[in-house]
């Protein structure tokens, strides 16, 4: 494997995703455990809000359900690839001064948002093109899966910013129809072709020149300038430091230890110490700032026995518990009255 894809596959990615897909798929909690069978991902960690998880496991799940109900299943799962999940990347897409403004915003920062994927905007004679590759290994049937949903939200972005010109605009895939194509094709306003080249999004350069109906420059700038922060901690590995901090919350009141924190984000654990080192933080203290502000929320709750707390925590007996308090806290009532 690459270097840049083994990199891609321990990128954090916004846990949305999955919490939609295992939404869509995992009704009971049997077939719920199927899908995440093997991403080294917990149902826990999908209800927190914020959390992320590395991109290996959002493929590995995206492959469980391609297994289990086949490369259309995009076609079932309108929340994926509803442009609402899409966050600032929408919000910077349809607000652009201009078509084209809005193709170059989407090539430029759909793999801020979706890793997975990378982005190239290609001119030619006549159209403008965003053209989609895998930016990590995917088999034929997991990468023409990804690619339907993808396309559906593209799709699902561009009807409304070229309105009744969509039409002219085309889908190209590059593999024959599959089984189902009909189906498939009657989810598109726009031309949808196989056995192209590449998989792309074109607009006519006449159509690119057009103000988006939704051009807002203060708002676009805002959205850009939220992008621009997903990536730069991407870039310094503070991104890592908020998965680990998921995945330690994610398994209380098991201890996550570093050797399985690093299993689970996809490197070793002399990766992991390096990584977080250069966000400026190691395991230990990222564990101990789990537990304290999981020890505040119950304190100030005060729902829970000190037992039942020291559990939930993982402490082997209550009197840890209080001990990690008093150092946490200082010295106040372990039932939590004075902890703001």
């Amino acid at each position: 494997m690459q270097g840049s894809e083994a990199d891609a596959l321990r990128t954090p990615v916004s846990a949305s995703y999955a919490r939609a897909l295992v939404r869509a798929f995992g009704k009971t909690r049997g077939e719920r455990d199927e899908l995440l069978k093997g991403t080294g991902v917990e149902q826990q960690l999908l209800d927190q809000p914020g959390a992320h998880m590395p991109v290996s496991a959002l493929v590995i799940l995206a492959a469980n359900i391609t297994r289990l109900h086949g490369e259309l299943w995009p076609l079932s799962a309108a929340a994926v690839w509803s442009t609402s999940l899409q966050g600032a990347l929408d919000v910077a897409t349809r607000t652009a001064p201009t078509i084209e403004d809005a193709l170059s915003t989407g090539a430029r920062f759909g793999s801020t948002r979706a890793p997975f994927i990378r982005n190239r905007l290609r001119r030619t004679a006549r159209t403008i093109q965003i053209e989609i590759s895998p930016a990590v290994p995917m088999e034929g049937a997991l990468w023409r899966a990804v690619a339907l949903a993808v396309s559906l939200n593209v799709h699902a972005v561009y009807v409304q910013l070229l309105e009744d010109s969509i039409d002219q605009a085309r889908l190209q895939f590059p593999w024959p129809p599959p089984a189902g194509a009909e189906q498939l094709v009657q989810h598109y306003s726009c031309a949808v072709t196989f056995n192209a080249a590449a998989f792309s999004f074109e607009v006519p350069k006449e159509l690119c020149a057009r103000p988006s109906p939704f051009a807002d420059p203060e708002l676009h700038a805002k959205a850009i300038e939220a992008l621009e922060a997903i990536e730069k901690p991407r870039s310094d590995s503070a991104a890592l430091a908020r998965m680990v901090e998921s995945l330690i919350a994610a398994r209380l009141p098991h201890r996550l230890g570093e050797e399985d924190a690093a299993r689970l984000v996809g490197t070793s654990r002399r990766t992991l110490v390096r990584r977080l080192a250069e966000a400026g933080c190691a395991f230990r203290p990222l564990l101990d700032g789990v537990l304290r502000e999981r020890a505040r929320t119950m304190l100030a709750a005060g729902t829970q026995s000190r037992d039942e707390m020291a559990a939930a925590l993982g402490y082997t007996d209550a009197t840890s518990f209080s001990r990690a308090c008093r150092r946490w806290f200082g010295e106040k009532n372990v039932r939590g009255e004075q902890i703001k």
